[in-house]
């Protein structure tokens, strides 16, 4: 063999290895894109779920509070159909579920 000729084919294989891990990196930067969307909707729905919790209880204790002071039975009945009572200054109050009050006995 001639001295180049080593170099030459040692050239091509380091040249197809280089071809090989670009194709591997932009794979992988693919799987990564589609994971961090995942993640990133995920992250949107629990923020999203926080700020309606939130929303959540300030209708109920603006529902318990009208309740009390207008003494609206019809409003105290659909809170408590919904799990809530409500005490002597207005507040909600979850009410205990029925299988805790009977695992409870």
């Amino acid at each position: 063999m001639r001295p180049g000729v080593w170099l030459y084919w040692a050239a091509v294989g380091l040249s197809g290895l280089t071809l090989l891990l670009v194709v591997t990196y932009i794979v992988l930067v693919q799987g990564n894109r589609s994971v961090q969307l995942q993640v990133n909707q995920r992250q949107q729905f629990i923020s999203q779920s926080i700020e309606l919790g939130r929303i959540n209880d300030a209708l109920i204790r603006a529902l318990a509070a009208a309740a009390a002071n207008s003494n609206d039975n019809k409003l105290r009945n659909l809170l408590a159909q919904s799990g809530f009572t409500i005490n002597a200054a207005g507040e909600p109050e979850k009410a205990a579920s029925p299988t805790a009050a009977g695992a409870a006995r």
